[in-house]
């Protein structure tokens, strides 16, 4: 068997991202042939949306595909990799930003060729195919294969409308951490905002519309410009004052008074320009005793 662009696809995994890759292949013409799911029901739902494409057990795509794409969370890639029979010189293919390709160990072991495309992108999912087919317009891809497979991903990541990059050699912990910091914990610290508007006696249901454009633009800012640019704020300012009201006005929430201080202690690793005593009575007020 060859693996190539003309190779049959298959998707195990009637989730988030294994729904919208499973959309987004068959939106630019891959040869998405079927989907599968533990539960044969999600597997059915999913296969609904998609022409053309069938529902199969996971052992029938497994029988009838080249290349498996592997859409299961973290901690189940090991045990499917055991679990499922693989044919020799086929391609599997997780989707883990934190795994390297050792989880698919079982898989090499049966002669296949293992692989790892991660989409660095959320996927919210209760959203319509064309919504999910655009998560991967113009996202990166982290690719870790050997040949002829690494190509294949690359050229099916390039289709989407995305780029790719190699993580071979990479500390995928490090990395899927980084990823962490930009998505998952953007919604803590969304969530300690609100905690702190209902703090200053605002109705909490209002604090994520009101508080969303300031996401929103802070995040469209970081993509195209220097984070020293795109910082505004009293850290930015060397506004010393302002940060001590704020660590007095947080005083009775402890936890949200150690995470403004953790965040802006690493603000203050940015080259902002402060003179010593600002910088000083800065770093005192956020990474000093008490912090």
């Amino acid at each position: 068997m060859t693996i190539d662009d003309r190779s049959a696809i298959g998707v195990i995994g009637a989730g988030r991202v294994g729904s919208a890759l499973a959309h987004a292949l068959l939106a630019v013409g891959r040869p998405l042939d079927a989907v599968a799911s533990r539960t044969r029901a999600h597997a059915d739902a999913l296969a609904s949306e998609l022409p053309f494409v069938a529902s199969a057990e996971i052992d029938e795509l497994v029988a009838s595909s080249d290349i498996v794409f592997l859409a299961v969370p973290d901690d189940a890639i090991e045990k499917a990799a055991h679990s499922i029979v693989w044919r020799p010189t086929q391609a599997v293919v997780h989707l883990s930003g934190g795994r390297g390709l050792d989880a698919l160990a079982a898989v090499a072991e049966a002669g296949g060729i293992v692989g790892g495309l991660h989409p660095l992108q959320t996927f919210p999912g209760d959203e319509t195919a064309a919504a999910a087919r655009a998560r991967f317009q113009g996202i990166v891809c982290g690719i870790e294969a050997p040949a002829p497979l690494d190509a294949v991903l690359a050229n099916i990541v390039e289709e989407l409308g995305g780029r790719s990059f190699r993580l071979e050699g990479v500390d995928r912990a490090a990395y899927h951490a980084a990823a962490v910091f930009v998505s998952n914990d953007v919604v803590a610290v969304m969530a300690a905002a609100a905690r702190a508007w209902a703090l200053a006696g605002l109705p909490v249901d209002e604090a994520r519309g009101a508080l969303s454009a300031l996401l929103t633009a802070s995040a469209a800012a970081i993509a195209g410009r220097p984070l020293t640019e795109v910082l505004t704020g009293p850290v930015a300012r060397g506004d010393v004052e302002t940060v001590r009201r704020h660590l007095a006005a947080l005083e009775s929430e402890p936890e949200l008074m150690a995470l403004y201080r953790g965040l802006g202690a690493e603000l203050l690793r940015l080259d902002l320009g402060h003179d010593a005593h600002a910088a000083a009575a800065l770093w005192e007020l956020l990474d000093g005793p008490g912090a």
